[in-house]
């Protein structure tokens, strides 16, 4: 890992470098010291973030074979649901189902029969989570054949996502709100729970993945800068150490 002081200590003896003589040996010493020990660690972060970004990849590709990706002329854009959630969504019942976007953004649908919600609150033993409001505007959220529909995406809606996925086995409850009062509320069941469970970490994972090799990448563009600091360190050292013409 990056040791901040390290880091610290290089840019400090940076900025002095073009005024040190002779006597500054020992600062030079101890600058190209935190160089070498600078490159061990970005080296070894370098390798955790690609041996955890390749587990994950792994994971996200043997967790694939059990969604599938829908395309339907009455949809703007295609989305990836929980095998056997493809036949069952849109939901004709109170109920919420969870799937990816086209850009492979979690997303959850939740429905209410007979009323009217702008936001949901989930609730699990000794912890809950909930959404941001989403306005009706016919879109994002839209009532129709006696159903509200909202569609419900982001920070909040991740964190309830992973609360359900935490606590797929114990009792799981989803109040409807509209300007901050309960319309409706409803117990999930066990599949619905396994479904939004399933998505999320699929979600998740390949969230994580891309987000370590994307690290990675600028890991090694830091780790070249400063190889070539410690290549120049070298070239200068060799020119100190080399006898003057007479």
């Amino acid at each position: 890992m990056k040791k901040t002081f390290l880091f610290s200590m290089l840019m400090i003896v940076l900025s002095g470098c073009a005024h040190k003589n002779d006597s500054g040996k020992e600062t030079r010493h101890s600058y190209r010291v935190a160089l070498e020990d600078s490159i061990r660690n970005v080296t070894a972060e370098i390798d955790s973030c690609n041996d955890v970004a390749a587990s994950l990849s792994d994971k996200v590709s043997g967790l694939l074979p059990e969604f599938r990706s829908v395309e339907k002329a009455k949809e703007v854009e295609g989305y990836t649901i929980f095998q056997g959630w493809e036949s069952r969504y849109p939901l004709q019942a109170t109920g919420m189902v969870a799937r990816l976007s086209a850009s492979l953004q979690l997303e959850l649908v939740a429905v209410l029969k007979g009323g009217e919600f702008d936001r949901i609150r989930v609730n699990v033993p000794s912890a809950s989570a909930e959404s941001a409001v989403v306005p009706f505007d016919q879109a994002l959220n839209y009532r129709q054949g006696g159903l509200n529909t909202v569609l419900f995406s982001g920070n909040e809606t991740d964190s309830i996502a992973k609360l359900i996925a935490d606590n797929e086995l114990n009792p799981i409850t989803v109040t409807f709100l509209n300007g901050g009062k309960a319309t409706g509320t409803w117990k999930m069941p066990n599949d619905y729970a396994k479904m939004i469970s399933m998505t999320y970490i699929l979600y998740s994972s390949n969230k994580e993945q891309r987000r370590l090799t994307q690290l990675s990448l600028k890991l090694n563009e830091k780790l070249k800068l400063l190889r070539r600091h410690q290549e120049s360190e070298k070239e200068k050292a060799e020119k100190s150490e080399k006898p003057e013409d007479k």
